[in-house]
């Protein structure tokens, strides 16, 4: 009776160690252990990446893997891309010119590339993506596959258009503001030349008639001289070019004489004015530009507020003189209160009133440059109120 045939050996792999009896070694096996222990840990690693898309392709750019990061930026599950080609992920007029084959094409042979444009959302949104894609090859040379990790830098795309659009804002305005500065200063002269014009002309006339049509158009340049002025104070506003001659100053005696200046405008616009002028109130600051901007609130008073009672009250609270100009009138519109002092803004229609919304504008900066405040409220009564304050 012959012995029974002893069981054959599995073959051994190239380079790994067999026991007697077919059984790999210890440390053979500890070897696939580290092995397996490592391709899981590095799936781990990518698989956590939330704030980027990792993911393998196939050589003709189909989706293998797709980690979790994949998912939060693209809106795809694992299970909805896996096998779909890239070319999901481009604008339609990128899918049309060949773009995503032109990137695959251009890793293959340079090894890596990189490109920043608008990628699509399942959801169908834009979102700006920074990709890089490599290819992957094996010890051979042969080409597995493709890398692909893709940022989603629409915040930072979003902020640079942003920062850039308010660059070309700011010059925009800075060339604005000078034209308005030599414009300005420009028709200063023939103005000018042509209210002297007029008046000689006054002068040599005695026909009714053209007495009225002259004075017509001397009440029109002087229009248009204070309209210069305006733009010329944007201009100085603006560029940082407003300059106070600061002087001492009788408040009392300031306000007191700008309403005796502005008493034909009161009545003309059917006005009556209440007047409480605390005496005494002095202090050093530009009489000139000052009295504009009182003249400025007195104006709108009598504009915005026809035909009702306009209360002017100065006081002193401390170091500083308060100066409130109270109407009757419609009020400001609340949603009006916030801008009602920026340039070329106005609480009612231009339609309605003349103007270029810049009186509160250069009365607030006026203010401001001698180092006061100015606010505006609507009153319970009815009408708004506009408050000074000017550190003497």
């Amino acid at each position: 009776m012959t012995a029974p045939a002893a069981a054959s050996s599995p073959p051994a792999t190239p380079g790994q160690e067999v026991e007697p009896g077919g059984l790999s070694s210890p440390s053979a096996r500890h070897a696939d252990l580290r092995a397996a222990v490592a391709e899981e840990q590095l799936h781990l690693l990518v698989d956590s990446v939330k704030d980027y898309a990792i993911f393998m392709l196939d050589p003709q750019g189909r989706v293998q893997t797709w980690n979790s990061g994949a998912e939060r930026i693209k809106g795809y599950r694992a299970d909805e891309i896996i096998g779909q080609h890239i070319s999901r992920f481009y604008l339609p007029e990128d899918r049309d010119s060949g773009r995503p084959a032109r990137l695959l094409s251009d890793a293959k042979r340079l090894g890596r590339v990189e490109d920043e444009n608008w990628r699509v959302r399942k959801d169908g949104t834009h979102f700006w993506a920074d990709v890089v894609i490599s290819a992957v090859r094996d010890a051979q040379g042969v080409l597995r596959g493709f890398s692909k990790v893709t940022r989603d830098l629409t915040d930072r795309k979003l902020a640079e258009e942003e920062r850039l659009r308010l660059v070309q804002a700011g010059e925009a305005i800075r060339l604005r503001d000078e034209f308005l500065a030599v414009a300005s200063h420009e028709l200063k002269t023939p103005i000018a030349a042509l209210q002297l014009h007029l008046e000689f002309m006054r002068r040599k006339t005695l026909d009714p008639k053209v007495l009225s049509t002259l004075e017509r158009a001397t009440r029109s340049t002087w229009r248009l001289t204070t309209l210069v002025e305006t733009l010329l104070d944007v201009a100085r506003l603006s560029t940082g070019r407003l300059e106070l001659k600061l002087e001492p100053l009788s408040l009392s005696q300031t306000v007191n004489e700008l309403l005796e200046q502005h008493q034909l405008s009161a009545m003309g616009a059917g006005c009556a004015v209440s007047a409480r002028i605390e005496p005494g109130v002095t202090g050093a600051w530009d009489p000139l530009r000052v009295e504009q901007a009182i003249t400025n609130l007195l104006t709108n008073a009598f504009k915005y507020a026809a035909g009702t009672t306009v209360g002017v009250a100065l006081t002193s609270d401390g170091r500083d003189a308060v100066l409130e100009i109270a109407d009757g009138g419609p009020g400001i519109p609340p949603e009006a209160l916030s801008r009602i002092f920026d340039r070329f803004e106005r609480a009612i229609s231009s339609g309605h009133y003349g103007g270029l919304g810049l009186g509160l504008y250069i009365t607030r900066e006026i203010v401001v440059a001698h180092g006061g405040s100015i606010s505006a409220r609507n009153l319970p009564g009815g009408g708004a109120a506009f408050t000074i304050r000017l550190p003497r």
